[in-house]
C-alpha cells in the first residue's frame, strides 16, 4: 500500500536526501553541499518558510519517493493569484519505473486544488513526461555568452555599489516592483531572498540613488582553464532592472571587465535582446545556413498547467481579452484530471469574459490541456496552434478572432528557480 504524508521525522529526510543523491548524483562533489547539509537545508527550509513544504511517498512503510511543494504567488496580467510549484521529484533508484512520480505528481495537484488554487508549474528533468502530464511550455531560456565588449559603454557607473546581507530589503523591494509589472513573475520568498548572499561565491552590485536601488546584479566567475588563471569568465545569475540608465550603468560596468574576463554568460527570456549587444557570437564560429551566426543557445524549462480550467478562467476576468467580442464553447481534454475534461462556453464582449450556462456559441475550440496552458499564459498563439494542428476550430472564419482574442504583447517572464 501507498501513501503520501509530509516529511516530519529526522530520519524521513536522511531517507530523503539518499534517494535525491541517487536521482540527481550531479548535486554531490566539488563545492556541492555533503549529504548532511542537505538534510539540514531542507528541514531548515520546511521550518523557516511557511511557502516550503516536503512531502514522501511511503510504500509498505518504505519511503520510495519525494518532492518538493511551493506555495507561490505570481503575476497574471497585473493580478496576483496563488500558484502551486513542484520541485526536486525524486525516486529511489529500485523503484524507478513503477509510477512513483506519477502518483507524486497526482498528490501535487490534489493538494493544491484543496487549497483552491488552479495553477501549477515545474520545472521538468524530461519535458516529455510531463507534457504528457498535461503540462504546456513556458517561455525560451536564452543563454548568450559574449565578450565583454559586446556590452554597450554606457555614459556612467557612478551609481553602482555593492550590496550585503544588510540591504536584503532594497533587492526585496526593487524586485516586488519589477514583478508587479511583468506579466509572469512569481513573488520572491525570505528564503530565496537570503540564499543570494549565502553563497560566498556571489558578488552582488546594485545601481543606488538616495537609498533606493533601481536594479541589482548577482553573478560570480568560474575559471576557463586549469592551468592559466587569469582566463575566466563571468556568469550573470540574476539581473533585474528598472529603467534605461540602470542598465546601461551594469552594462558599463560589463564592458569594462574585458582585461579580466574572457566571456560573459547572460540566461535572459527576452528574445529581443541582441539589439542591445554588439557582437552576438557566442565563440563557436559556427554558421547555420545560409549565413546566419550561432548567438544565443535557447533552452525550454518552466512548464505551465491549469487544473482547474473552469476556476483559471475566473481569474482571468480581470482582465481584458484585446476588446474582441465573441462567444466560444472550450472544448477541453486533459486525461489525468476528468474534473478538466468539459465543455465550457465563455462569452466576450468588448473584451471582458464571463462564463455562461448556455449551449449557444459562435464557434467551438477544442484544445489538450498542456497547449491551453501555454496559450492563456501568452507563450504560443491561436494561429500558431492552429497551423501546427494543435487546436481544432469548428469553423475557421474565427481563428483570427480567436488569434486576437488571446493574444499577449509581453510573453510571461520568470527567473524563480525552484
Amino acid at each position: 500500500m501507498r501513501v503520501v504524508e509530509k516529511l516530519m521525522r529526522e530520519e524521513d529526510f536522511i531517507h530523503f536526501v539518499d534517494i535525491v543523491v541517487g536521482a540527481y548524483p550531479g548535486r554531490m562533489g566539488g563545492l556541492q553541499p555533503t549529504k548532511e547539509q542537505l538534510k539540514a537545508l531542507f528541514m531548515h527550509n520546511q521550518k523557516k518558510d511557511a511557502s516550503i513544504h516536503y512531502y514522501g511517498l511511503w510504500e509498505d512503510n518504505k519511503l520510495v519517493g519525494g518532492m518538493r511543494l511551493h506555495d507561490f504567488e505570481m503575476n497574471l496580467f497585473s493580478k496576483l493569484i496563488p500558484i502551486g510549484g513542484v520541485g526536486l521529484v525524486a525516486v529511489d533508484l529500485l523503484h524507478k519505473k513503477e509510477k512513483v512520480a506519477k502518483e507524486l505528481i497526482d498528490y501535487f495537484f490534489k493538494n493544491f486544488l484543496e487549497k483552491n488554487v488552479h495553477f501549477v508549474a515545474l520545472y521538468p528533468f524530461r519535458p516529455d513526461f510531463y507534457k504528457k502530464m498535461g503540462f504546456g511550455y513556458g517561455p525560451k531560456m536564452h543563454q548568450y555568452l559574449v565578450e565583454p565588449s559586446s556590452f554597450p559603454k554606457g555614459p556612467t557607473k557612478k551609481h553602482l555599489t555593492y550590496l550585503t546581507a544588510q540591504d536584503q530589503h532594497k533587492i526585496a523591494d526593487c524586485y516586488k516592483r519589477v514583478a508587479a509589472k511583468k506579466h509572469g513573475m512569481l513573488t520572491k520568498t525570505e528564503s530565496e531572498l537570503s540564499s543570494i548572499f549565502k553563497n560566498p561565491q556571489n558578488y552582488i552590485i546594485a545601481v543606488e540613488e538616495e537609498d533606493m536601488i533601481q536594479g541589482y546584479m548577482v553573478f560570480s566567475f568560474i575559471k576557463q582553464s586549469e592551468t592559466n588563471f587569469l582566463l575566466n569568465n563571468l556568469v550573470i545569475k540574476e539581473w533585474i532592472y528598472e529603467t534605461p540608465e540602470a542598465l546601461l550603468e551594469f552594462s558599463a560596468f560589463l564592458n569594462s571587465q574585458a582585461d579580466q574576463v574572457n566571456r560573459i554568460e547572460w540566461n535572459t527570456q527576452e528574445e529581443n535582446i541582441h539589439f542591445f549587444l554588439g557582437d552576438v557570437r557566442n565563440g563557436t564560429d559556427h554558421l547555420i545556413p545560409s549565413v546566419y551566426h550561432a548567438s544565443a543557445i535557447s533552452g525550454v524549462g518552466l512548464m505551465y498547467r491549469i487544473i482547474n480550467v473552469r476556476g483559471f478562467f475566473k481569474e482571468l476576468t480581470t482582465r481584458n481579452f484585446n476588446g474582441q467580442t465573441l462567444t466560444f464553447k472550450l472544448t477541453v481534454n486533459d486525461s489525468l484530471l476528468s474534473e478538466n475534461n468539459q465543455q465550457i462556453v465563455i462569452e466576450a464582449i468588448d473584451g471582458n469574459i464571463k462564463i455562461l450556462d448556455s449551449n449557444n456559441y459562435d464557434v467551438e475550440m477544442v484544445i489538450n490541456i498542456a497547449e491551453l496552458s501555454s496559450l492563456v499564459m501568452g507563450v504560443v498563439t491561436v494561429q500558431e496552434l492552429f497551423m501546427l494542428s494543435m487546436v481544432k476550430i469548428s469553423d475557421e472564419q474565427y481563428v483570427q478572432v480567436l488569434h486576437q482574442l488571446f493574444f499577449v504583447l509581453d510573453k510571461p517572464t520568470c527567473i524563480t528557480a525552484f
